[in-house]
């Protein structure tokens, strides 16, 4: 499944003295199995991009085509789309309403009219998805899960429909470190599970750098960087100036190469990057070019 978006804007209280342009002629296309990260600054779009994705806000101008249907036109398109297309949103936890787990995650696949047997498979498969052990969690209150586990559940909601596309907007916003991992590493475990194409709006530029084939960067509601995380990140100066960091192994990199290290700071954007270089360095000076920073050698 592909989607494509083409000049797509969108303005809220149009006409009215409130009048904002939060979507500005924004075009790109996302080919199936990608997994994209989407990074701007707190209002530069993001958000009411993603939603004109499975219909949920409807363009000023431009259209949204997914497998070739235009889901800006006709309701029956977008109800059709929506199949495919699965929307975890911030803090998915607060969707949650149902007695317990297998209704929750049955919601969806209820609604499409099928067969007990079916929705059944599909709970399964969906809470397998997650990691949460279908014996252990399914007769449970959702409301009595952890925060994490909570969170998993909510997207089993979504897994249940079984989509080809699944976006992901802050999906370990509020999460604690080891959460947050666990989130990232379930996100990852669908997509080589599924297949799915995978649109991920985050803030944490480690993120990024680690899990995107692709980078969209928006600023002030308009697409201005399309590229692998190397290209986008490699104008760290452009970042900066819109709001955006840098990876940190990508700064501390670039600290190095300014303290006279010789490391290709531009090749580096995680962590495992980062000391591989510095153990490159190290073997082939004895340990001179980072002692020579006043570091440890170690």
């Amino acid at each position: 499944m592909s989607i494509e978006v083409n000049h797509l804007t969108h303005t809220y209280n149009p006409g009215l003295a409130y009048e904002t342009t939060a979507v500005d002629d924004v075009s790109f296309t996302v080919a199936r199995g990608e997994f994209v990260c989407i990074v701007g600054h707190t209002g530069s779009g993001k958000s009411t991009l993603v939603q004109h994705l499975n219909g949920l806000l409807k363009p000023t101008s431009g259209t949204v085509v997914v497998d070739g249907v235009d889901v800006t036109g006709k309701d029956t398109a977008v109800i059709e789309v929506r199949k495919k297309i699965g929307m975890v949103f911030q803090y998915p936890e607060y969707q949650l309403f149902e007695e317990t787990v297998y209704k929750d995650v049955a919601f969806g696949p209820t609604n499409l009219g099928l067969s007990e047997a079916e929705i059944d498979e599909r709970v399964r498969e969906a809470m397998a998805l997650v990691d949460l052990d279908y014996d252990t969690f399914a007769q449970r209150s959702p409301f009595e899960l952890s925060g994490g586990q909570k969170r998993r559940a909510a997207i089993a909601g979504v897994l249940a429909m079984r989509p080809s596309v699944l976006i992901l907007d802050e999906p370990t916003a509020g999460l604690d470190p080891r959460s947050h991992d666990d989130v990232l590493d379930l996100v990852c475990g669908i997509r080589a599970q599924t297949g799915c194409t995978i649109l991920l709006v985050s803030h944490n530029m480690e993120d990024v750098a680690g899990l995107a084939d692709r980078v969209f960067v928006m600023n002030e509601g308009r697409l201005v960087r399309d590229g692998t995380p190397l290209e986008v990140f490699a104008d760290g100066d452009y970042l900066r100036g819109i709001g955006l960091a840098l990876p940190q192994a990508r700064a501390f990199a670039e600290r190095l190469a300014e303290s006279g290290v010789s490391i290709d700071a531009k090749r580096i954007l995680t962590r495992e990057a980062l000391v591989d270089a510095i153990a490159g360095v190290a073997g082939d000076t004895g340990g001179a070019g980072i002692t020579g920073m006043g570091g440890d050698p170690s």
